[in-house]
């Protein structure tokens, strides 16, 4: 049997799908071949042998096979091709109800991206059979693909989830000279014959042999165009799952009422499974790392001991004890205390024996370990109670305890963090203590709304300039204001608004200034945030001069209001060579 002519019509009858099977070890060959010598004929009966999910889950981790049917396809020709193939699978989550009146936008988001290795065989059935124009063949290849389903970024009502399918054929690779073609010059093609060749023998024309084609004076008729190629294929048919959150977690942090030097913060882990499962959950991994301190896990229960099984409505809530490693005298000072928060969850569904699906939840956090500079300062009494009070009160020179005037060592600190809480926002920057020059570096930037509606912010770093002090130059009189002895009084001009000697001065000592410290992040886009969210992002810096290395801010703006907010408490910049 013969292959394609030309690489283009290897996926002129082809057909794309995706399937998500119920049990991931499936016998994908003996189901596929089941089907066929039972009779089915077309791509979407073939599959109907496979038994596939009904009810996916957020943050699960699922194997999703890609089917690519092809039309009597040679043996020859799909070795040629297939390594030239490229596939790509995308996940959207989207509400089957439509738009509603309120909302005319359709509410949708992309969960996954991927693409399909070309490095691993795929699995090929070939179906030969027999029809009314002769005989033919069917050739099934299918791959898999590891897909990660995480949240979307919007809310959806009744979510459902659907899988697409591309693929293309790449056609640069010209190392098969078997599908070449040369249009201009065809082979075994006589060339035009020359309308002036009886004037070669011309002496006038020494040298010089005339040429004109015949072709040049014939009329062109163009030849019939061929059927274009196909080098694309999209899946045409799009079958969606419904898909829900199996089980939800947040991490809450409270500073225990201590007095001494050194405090502790109490983490508190809430797990809950959401009530549309009817199955049991296991949690076989829950994992806190403090990026500088230790944590101490006191659920001293052994039923609170990984791994936990909850059953649907159950909510449990793990301990944990977060010791940092600062130095006494840091807990004074005035900068914040913050610190990063990895959690990292585990667990697995029991649907069935043969489908237990895995979900991993991992996120970040920041945890401030400040205490106030009065810790005594207590509650307000019955008697005198005011709004706005602050949280502590400063102790005066008389008053026992470390003095936070002096200087804080900070030296052995992994990471230099400020947080900064104005206009119903909280903002922490955390970035290294040394950085080296020419080597760009990033400051880790976390945002959490504080406010009762939904915010959106663009933020930008902006450089800082050496100021110029001009008094040092010394105005002279203008010689626009000095008026004529022949001048009368009344015609006497007034002293001129801008003296021309003080331009003449800026112009002069106006010089290029060196940039010491240059931001990569032109502008950054934070939101929309609903409200009590957060959302991170980093800021790329470059120093280009050793030393202490400031910015003049890094201004915050609502994109609703355009209120601005400057951000001058940043962490401190040592470039080293």
């Amino acid at each position: 049997m013969a292959g394609p002519s030309v690489h283009g019509d290897f996926l002129r009858h082809a057909v794309l799908e995706t399937v998500v099977p119920h049990n991931p070890n499936v016998d994908i060959e003996a189901a596929l071949t089941s089907a066929l010598e039972g009779g089915a004929g077309d791509l979407d009966s073939v599959l109907a042998a496979i038994p596939k999910r009904s009810l996916l889950f957020f943050d699960e981790a699922i194997t999703v096979r890609v089917v690519l049917r092809l039309s009597n396809c040679s043996e020859n020709a799909l070795k040629a091709h297939l390594p030239r193939l490229e596939l790509g699978v995308n996940a959207l989550v989207y509400s089957p109800s439509g738009p509603g009146p309120e909302d005319p936008a359709p509410a949708k988001d992309v969960v996954f991206v991927g693409n399909v290795n070309n490095k691993e065989d795929p699995l090929v059935v070939v179906n030969v059979f027999e029809g009314d124009e002769g005989s033919g063949n069917h050739v099934y290849v299918i791959w898999k693909v590891d897909a990660f389903l995480h949240r979307p970024r919007i809310r959806i009502q009744h979510p459902c989830i659907a899988f697409s399918a591309a693929a293309s054929l790449n056609a640069a690779d010209t190392s098969d000279q078997s599908f070449h073609t040369d249009e201009y010059l065809p082979r075994t093609v006589p060339a035009s014959a020359n309308v002036l060749q009886a004037l070669s023998s011309d002496p006038a024309l020494k040298s010089t042999t005339p040429y004109l084609p015949a072709s040049r004076l014939l009329r062109v008729i163009p030849a019939a165009q061929k059927e274009a190629p196909i080098y694309n294929l999209w899946q045409q048919s799009q079958h969606p799952i419904r898909i829900v959150p199996a089980a939800s977690a947040r991490i809450r942090c409270s500073k225990l009422n201590t007095f001494s030097s050194r405090p502790i913060t109490i983490a508190s882990l809430d797990l809950e499974v959401t009530p549309f499962l009817s199955c049991d959950v296991v949690f076989d991994k829950a994992e806190i790392i403090l990026s500088d301190g230790q944590v101490e896990n006191i659920s001293g229960a052994p039923e609170l001991q990984p791994p936990i099984s909850l059953r649907p409505r159950d909510d449990v809530t793990l301990i944990y004890k977060l010791v940092p490693e600062y130095g006494p005298e840091a807990y004074f000072s005035t900068t914040a205390l913050v610190s990063t928060l990895d959690i990292s969850l585990e667990g697995v569904i029991k649907l069935t024996e043969d489908c237990q699906p895995r979900i991993f939840m991992q996120w970040r956090t920041n945890v401030d370990f400040s205490i106030p500079l009065n810790p005594t300062f207590g509650g307000p009494s019955q008697v005198m109670q005011r709004n706005n009070r602050p949280a502590s009160l400063s102790m005066g020179s008389g008053q026992s305890g470390t003095s936070s005037t002096g200087a804080v060592n900070r030296s052995s600190y992994r990471e230099r963090a400020h947080s900064f809480t104005q206009g119903g926002v909280t903002i922490s920057f955390s970035g290294p203590v040394t950085v080296e020059i020419g080597k760009p570096f990033q400051w880790d930037v976390f945002i959490v709304n504080r406010s009762r509606a939904p915010r959106k912010f663009s933020m930008m770093a902006i450089p800082r300039r050496k100021r110029v002090d001009f008094r040092r130059h010394v105005a002279r009189p203008s010689s626009s204001s000095v008026s004529s002895k022949k001048d009368k009084k009344d015609d006497e001009l007034a002293e001129a608004v801008t003296d021309e000697n003080i331009v003449h001065a800026m112009q002069k000592n106006a010089a290029g200034q060196d940039a010491e410290l240059v931001s990569l992040s032109t502008d950054l886009r934070l939101g929309p945030l609903l409200p009590g969210t957060c959302h991170s992002t980093e800021i790329i810096l470059l120093p280009l001069a050793t030393g202490a290395l400031h910015l003049e801010a890094v201004r915050l703006v609502d994109m609703n209001s355009n209120e601005t907010i400057d951000i001058r408490d940043l962490p401190d910049i040592v470039a080293l060579k």
